[in-house]
């Protein structure tokens, strides 16, 4: 016998409620607890139903918001307060083992005995927003890569016609010098300085027919090196005080220097700074019209000073494109590298060792109580004790070795042919190291603080096919020690045999 509609359609409700794959709940917004809530609810937040209802003083649902998104959440309710008022929201939950997940909540407000009740479900979009944010971090480095290859291209344009400028007054050279120009645009499409220089030095001999070239470049001790130079020189450092040629040149003396047997030191110009020279010398068959033919000698002049000054703005463009590559790979604060780069890393470094059945090692770190200082002392000391513990994991580990900050107060370590014992060994001694930093309050730098840290340590093995196994394996050892004690060290391998 048929059950009648009225009794069919509550059940089929409850039905839908209770075993939605998404999160479904409701809620009181005023008393900000939870009236009813599905599996999937507590197995998105990680509480149980007795948790969340049944409890005596169950859990606020604000509680679980992350403490940077309540306001909006707050916001949020605020502006829905009547019955039919629906909406869509994203915010951070906090589950119950403090891992964060990014929510995306539809509701609905209705009204039942009186009170105004929240109707919703839930949807774990946290995937979707890394891959939201890699997106517009990319976007951002794009665009500012293109940005810079624009303003290399108008200084490129400006320079380029310098060039043509000075071509014009180089008639009787213009065989010799046919090759210049096809230098200058050589040079803007090669993408190592070094092969700059080199492409430089040898088309001025070979093509250019000029009988030497060299390009010297100051170095932190303010020695000129040579970066390129043909014919190939022995000497590979030299000492500016030592040719009074350089010398005037390199102070500003003279905008360009030549000697008796037609050598020309022309500065190569970057950042506002002499950066370096270009020296080249005359074949001597044009040494004999280079004394007595004034257009001559002003064309080579010329026509030096333009590639010693476009060598400057190649020399510009490439460092402020390395700088912008730099900055879009390095945590501001700590200067680690970022989690983009251990995501690309540890792609690579897995992949290596799988096919070449190498040991490879990952490490998580991270400050125990670190809410605790910032509570205590303020974010700015929480900022130092970051970059104390950074500076000291930078010069702690090989040069193989991929050191990253992963985000809040956790870092990661990549370790190529590193496994078991030595792994542990390593992340004992860092550990032990870190214990030992002695931290200046900002407040009073008389007294010092310390920290411990506690650390999760996966090893590849045979059953380890994918990298994300590798890094849940090292984040659960690190759940272990924190919640164990902290400042300790746990391999993922010992909670298996365990």
């Amino acid at each position: 016998m048929e059950q009648p509609t009225a009794t069919v359609q509550p059940s089929l409700l409850h039905a839908h409620f209770d075993h939605s794959v998404d999160g479904q709940y409701v809620l009181d917004p005023e008393a900000d607890v939870f009236i009813k809530v599905n599996p999937a609810l507590c197995e998105l937040l990680g509480f149980t139903r007795e948790q969340l209802v049944e409890a005596q003083r169950p859990v606020s649902t604000l509680s679980i918001v992350h403490e940077e998104d309540r306001e909006l959440v707050r916001a949020q309710r605020a502006g829905a307060q009547n019955a039919g008022d629906s909406g869509v929201m994203r915010f951070r939950a906090v589950r119950s083992d403090g891992e964060v997940r990014h929510l995306e909540v539809r509701f609905s407000l209705i009204s039942h005995m009186g009170r105004i009740l929240q109707v919703g479900s839930a949807r774990d979009v946290s995937e979707q927003v890394k891959l939201e944010h890699k997106l517009r971090t990319e976007s951002d480095f794009n665009r500012e890569l293109t940005l810079a290859a624009q303003r290399a291209a108008k200084d490129a344009q400006r320079k380029s016609l310098e060039v043509l400028e000075a071509n014009t007054r180089v008639g009787a050279l213009a065989e010799v010098l046919r090759a210049i120009p096809v230098l200058t645009k050589k040079l803007l499409e090669l993408e190592q300085i070094n092969d700059v220089f080199k492409e430089t030095a040898l088309t001025m001999v070979n093509d250019a027919q000029f009988s030497s070239c060299t390009i010297l470049l100051k170095n932190e001790f303010d020695e000129l090196e040579i970066k390129y130079a043909n014919p190939f020189r022995m000497t590979q450092k030299l000492r500016p005080d030592d040719n009074p040629m350089y010398q005037s040149v390199l102070r500003g003396v003279t905008p360009l220097a030549v000697d008796q047997t037609g050598t020309h030191v022309a500065p190569i110009r970057a950042g506002g700074s002499v950066r370096g020279l270009l020296q080249v010398g005359l074949p001597k068959n044009l040494q004999r019209f280079f004394a007595t033919h004034k257009p001559i000698q002003e064309s080579i002049k010329d026509l030096l000073i333009t590639i010693a000054d476009f060598l400057g703005v190649v020399i510009e463009n490439h460092e402020n494109l390395e700088r912008i590559k730099q900055q879009s790979r390095t945590d501001r604060l700590t200067g680690l590298y970022n989690r983009r780069v251990f995501d690309e890393q540890l792609v690579v470094e897995f992949r290596r060792a799988l096919r070449y059945d190498r040991d490879l090692s990952l490490m998580i770190l991270d400050i125990d109580n670190f809410k605790k200082i910032n509570d205590t002392w303020l974010h700015e000391q929480g900022d130092e004790v970051l970059r104390a513990v950074s500076g000291l994991l930078k010069v702690s580990f090989r040069d193989l070795d991929t050191v990253c900050r992963y985000g809040g107060e956790e870092m990661v370590v990549i370790m190529p042919e590193t496994v078991g014992d030595a792994a542990r060994a390593k992340g004992e001694q860092i550990r032990r190291k870190i214990s030992e930093i002695e931290i200046p309050l900002l407040q009073n730098p008389e007294q010092k603080i310390s920290v411990t840290v506690s650390i999760g340590i996966a090893c590849m093995n045979k059953a380890t096919v994918m990298e994300d196994q590798l890094l849940r394996a090292a984040d659960r050892a690190l759940y272990y020690c924190k919640h164990n004690g902290k400042n300790q060290v746990k391999l993922a391998d010992e909670l298996d045999d365990a």
